[in-house]
């Protein structure tokens, strides 16, 4: 005589991981892209960076140190960002300047401008890696 005994899991099989993973990735993603496009904007707008001396801005303004990066308020403006595919997004701004304002330069004649890179501080408050995970997590736990 031949004894078998069957074993049923209950949950998630093998077999569901990846089309689970992939659909939980895609919700996450979904719901971090509103809160980070508000944070990028939020740290262009915050009075934090640090700039050397007085500036007459065009917009009117005379401002110093720590300020905000606006100033027609084009920068701000040019943001967009895009779906690429479920997993991938991409913000972009447009305008001729948006790197020097972000990254800084040196300047030929000797000076520079400092960077003020908005993209960093926005992932520092919003940690998308941690709500991305945290996200997944629910999502898989049901």
């Amino acid at each position: 005589m031949i004894m078998a005994k069957k074993y049923r899991t209950k949950g998630k099989q093998p077999k569901d991981l990846e089309s689970a993973m992939k659909r939980a990735a895609g919700i996450a993603l979904v719901k971090l892209v509103p809160i980070l496009d508000r944070q990028f904007t939020e740290e262009i707008q915050t009075v934090e960076w640090g700039w050397p001396g007085t500036t007459k801005r065009k917009n009117g303004q005379t401002v110093s140190t720590p300020r905000n990066i606006i100033d027609t308020g084009d920068l701000m403006r040019s943001q967009k960002n895009q779906k690429i595919n479920n997993f991938t997004w991409r913000w972009t701004w447009d305008i001729s300047y948006s790197k020097v304002v972000h990254n800084g330069a040196v300047l030929k004649a000797g000076g520079n401008y400092p960077a003020r890179p908005w993209t960093k501080t926005a992932e520092r408050v919003v940690k998308p890696n941690e709500f991305l995970n945290d996200i997944i997590r629910r999502e898989l736990d049901g």
